[in-house]
């Protein structure tokens, strides 16, 4: 269908160690004398094992909560300050210019109208007739996503070239969306003790979500640049559990943004990853343990271990999903477009190879995507 040419990575400046935001919000529960069980924070930012993230916006703003407005438009220059510096290190490496592309695709949460594919092109002199296909409202499948869609594309594109990002900023919930519902919750729970999961839903976000952007270029079968020895994507499936919604998403509440994660997620992974990648690998005859390289989004450890233990799979076999997991966090869409640009920095695999990309999203639902080198 397709072949990803080159990737790259963009980060903030600032890297928080994990116990550093522990401590900052385990701070703010105290200074606003909130009553709820502080050992909470700290084994939830302990048990999902990450070391730290980085943060685009500070979190010495905890007590000094911006409006949401004045968030937001931080949130869009930072996104694209990020996103223009990986695009334009993922033309360098290919050594293409801004014209030789002819779609752009942008993924995020973030709410910007006009796009953040659309504003970067007044950065970037991508050709004003170019192709654009903004992703919103995928969460962390968002990555996987675009790739698939954008390999669709280039199918019956085959003699063009692609560049797709991903860009996060999870750090925008510690502005005041965090603060606001956490205070709001643990305030009502003597009355309302149904709120609690909802207290610790929010516990798990800020310990789990991190900002990055990741960038891909890929090119259609007859392109220039198109050539054995790179990744090929051969085909991809989507999968989405009806009746789900509920299961993860972003809802805006009155205290701004609260994101949805909840405790069954592992549960649902198995429901739809086992048969998405059947269907997928049954097509070319592929099994399991054809399976050479992984590349799973880690939403969690629980999630790793369960797709593990369900697939049978060795304890290597997901060993760069919870090393992201461990070095930057889960920075949602972004996070499977990390890990391949990591895949891609090491050695090539054998010859005939094969390999999967999979994430999961709100829906609830899943992308997998068979590559082949």
């Amino acid at each position: 269908m397709a072949f990803i040419v080159s990737t790259s990575t963009g980060f903030p400046a600032q890297y928080y160690p994990q116990e550093v935001l522990a401590a900052a919000l385990r701070k703010f529960f105290y200074t606003m004398e909130l009553d709820f069980e502080l050992e909470q924070i700290d084994r939830f930012f302990s048990n999902v094992k990450i070391e730290g993230r980085y943060f685009a916006l500070p979190i010495d703003s905890l007590l000094d909560q911006p409006k949401m407005e004045v968030t937001t438009s931080k949130t869009v220059e930072i996104s694209l300050d990020i996103a223009e510096t990986a695009i334009i290190d993922l033309l360098q490496k290919a050594n293409l210019q801004p014209q030789d592309i002819s779609l752009l695709t942008s993924v995020s949460l973030t709410p910007a109208v006009p796009s953040l594919d659309a504003r970067l092109m007044s950065r970037i002199p991508f050709s004003p007739t170019i192709k654009r296909m903004p992703i919103n409202g995928v969460g962390c499948m968002g990555g996987a996503f675009a790739v698939s869609r954008v390999a669709d594309y280039l199918q019956g594109h085959p003699n063009e070239a692609a560049v797709l990002f991903a860009i996060e900023i999870s750090s925008a919930l510690w502005q005041g969306s965090l603060q606001a519902d956490l205070t709001s919750l643990i305030r009502s729970l003597p009355e309302n003790p149904s709120v609690y999961s909802d207290i610790i839903m929010n516990i798990i976000t800020a310990a789990l979500f991190g900002d990055g952007c990741g960038a891909v270029l890929m090119v259609g079968k007859n392109h220039h640049l198109a050539k054995q020895g790179l990744p090929q994507i051969v085909d991809n499936r989507s999968y989405l559990l009806p009746n789900t919604v509920e299961v993860m998403g972003l809802e805006l509440v009155d205290s701004g943004f609260r994101n949805i994660l909840r405790p069954e997620v592992s549960d649902y992974v198995k429901k739809g990853l086992r048969p998405l990648i059947n269907y997928l690998l049954a097509d070319y005859n592929l099994e399991i343990d054809n399976i050479f390289r992984w590349i799973v989004h880690p939403g969690g450890p629980k999630i790793i271990d369960t797709i593990e233990a369900e697939f049978g799979l060795d304890s290597l076999a997901l060993q760069l999903s919870r090393d992201t997991l461990a070095q930057i966090g889960n920075i949602s869409s972004g996070t499977i477009l990390y890990m391949l640009d990591k895949t891609l920095s090491r050695q090539a695999p054998p010859a005939n190879s094969h390999g999967l990309m999979v994430a999961m999203g709100p829906g609830f639902s899943q992308e997998a995507i068979l590559l082949k080198w």
